[in-house]
Parts: structure tokens; sequence; C-alpha cells
């Protein structure tokens, strides 16, 4: 009678090959990652790369620790970023000027009101009130505008399709989140198991660069202020108040009346802007192809 014989190690190792089989089909089904091997090989700790791949004016500065830096992506139109200018500032004259005849000249002055330098208008009592009979005719001066001055003086090129990758060393001062951590290929250029993102980066250095920019004179005309005397040093007793610009000349006056015992200005209107004079254009340098960089990366 014939005998059947089972070969236990060819069914268990038919098994363990069904369920790989398995696992793997499922995986495929489903989207995950399979089972690593327990003696897959490790990436070098030593080999580890700090990689920024992004915009340039948010790429962390390394410092002598970057190993290389440049352009990636596909060059496109290039334009250099619009020019700004600095707000410009309006600020009050500090000074009062009383005269003794209407030529309100140098020669006929006989008191100065000055309230000091950097005043911000607020009620500004005299130590020694001035008498009516002392003057007879009081200027005002116009506000002061600031120039503007350009936000960048050489403002950056805007890229198309471009984005700028830095390479640092892992022993850099600080962390940040915003790197990716990415090592050479294996030497058969796989990557490794748990750094499987792979990055091939064609790199440009490019050494463009902007005309610089420069900023109109700003809008005097925008400067109004309303300067107030009083006959008390408290800022009670309204005299008379003189409406000015920065546009205006100084205005001599013979509309106050009485005994001045304090001053007060405020801006009525305060709204200085200066245009940029020029356009930006790029005058110089060249984009140029470098080394091209193949990374393996977490993510």
């Amino acid at each position: 009678m014939a005998m059947l014989t089972i070969d236990r190690g060819r069914g268990v190792a038919a098994a363990m090959r069904w369920v790989a089989l398995s696992t793997l089909a499922t995986c495929a089904l489903i989207g995950c990652s399979p089972p690593v091997p327990e003696d897959a090989p490790d990436p070098d700790p030593s080999q580890l790369i700090l990689l920024w791949d992004g915009q340039y004016e948010s790429a962390p500065r390394c410092g002598d620790k970057t190993l290389w830096e440049g352009w990636a992506g596909t060059p496109g139109p290039v334009e250099c970023e619009p020019c700004e200018c600095s707000p410009a500032q309006c600020l009050l004259s500090d000074r009062v000027l009383l005269h003794s005849s209407s030529d309100c000249s140098s020669s006929d002055l006989v008191a100065t009101i000055d309230a000091g330098n950097g005043w911000d208008g607020t009620c500004f009592p005299l130590t020694h009130p001035i008498p009516r009979e002392s003057y007879a005719f009081v200027t005002i001066e116009p506000p002061l505008v600031t120039d503007c001055q350009p936000v960048s003086p050489v403002p950056p090129l805007r890229r198309t399709n471009m984005r700028f990758v830095r390479a640092c060393s892992p022993d850099i001062d600080f962390f940040s989140t915003d790197f990716l951590h990415c090592y050479p290929p294996q030497p058969n250029g796989e990557c490794w198991d748990s750094y499987q993102v792979r990055r091939e980066l064609p790199l440009y250095s490019d050494t463009r660069t902007c005309s610089p920019c420069s900023c109109g004179e700003p809008s005097s005309g925008k400067c109004r202020v309303q300067t107030t005397l009083y006959y008390q040093a408290d800022c009670s007793e309204e005299l008379g108040a003189v409406f000015i610009s920065g546009l205006d000349r100084p205005l001599c006056t013979d509309t106050i009346d009485g005994q001045i015992g304090a001053v007060r200005s405020i801006f009525v209107k305060d709204e200085p802007t200066c245009a940029p004079s020029t356009d930006s254009k790029v005058v110089s340098g060249e984009l140029e192809p470098g080394d091209t960089h193949v990374l393996c990366c977490n993510r």
C-alpha cells in the first residue's frame, strides 16, 4: 500500500511565501509601503544633508556650514521687483516769530517762541508772556516734510518657475523644522528604505542684479497744520489760529491780537507720500547652469 509523505519544510516555506505575497497585494490595494526587511541598509549618519528648497528670502542662513546652493527649476522670464518708497513724515515747525512791522524780516524781529526740537504740538507755555504792545505781526513757519528712501535700494529679482536651494551640514548652530533631511543615494543608485523621496536638483548660478531704486519728492501739500496762540499759559482764551501747509512760504499775519502766553499746533492733514522715480531693470549678471545634485530625502 502506497504511503503519502508530506514534506513539512516545503509546506512551511510555501506558507511563508503565500503570507508575503498576500501582504504585498494588500499594500498595493490600500497604498501602504511594503515592510522593510530587517537587514535593509541604513545611510551613514555622517553624510546627512539639511536641505532648504523654497523662497530665497525665507531660506535659513548656514554661514560656513553651507555645502552648496543655487537656483533649481526651469528658467523662465525674469524681472525686477517693483520699487517701493518708505513713508514720508510731517514735522511741525517749533518756532513762532514776532515782528514789529509788516516786513517780517530779521531786522524787525522782536521775539521768538521756541518750543524745542521735536516738539509734538502740545500746549507750550511761555515762561514770560509777550505783551500785545511789543509786536505787530506774527510769522508762522510751514511744516517740514522728510525725504523718502527706497525700501530696497536694489530690489530682488522676480524669477519664474525657479526656487532657491541650499544644502547645509548637520552641525549648524540652530535647528529648523523647515529643513529636509537627505542623504546621497546608495552605491547602486537607489534611495534608502527610510529616505525614499528622490530629488534631482540641476542647479543654476544666478548673478543677475537690478538697477537701484530712487524716490521722488514728498507730497508736501499733504502736510497741513493749525497753529493757535493763546492768552493764558494753559492754552485758554484763544487769540487766533493760522493754517499753513508744507507747500506754503512762511506766513506773516497781523490777525493775532493780544498778550501771548502759549502756543499749540496740530496736524489737520498728515498724509505725506513719495512715489518711486525710477523703474528697476536687470542691468548685469548671467544665469549659468551648474552641478546637478541627486539626494534621497525624508519628504
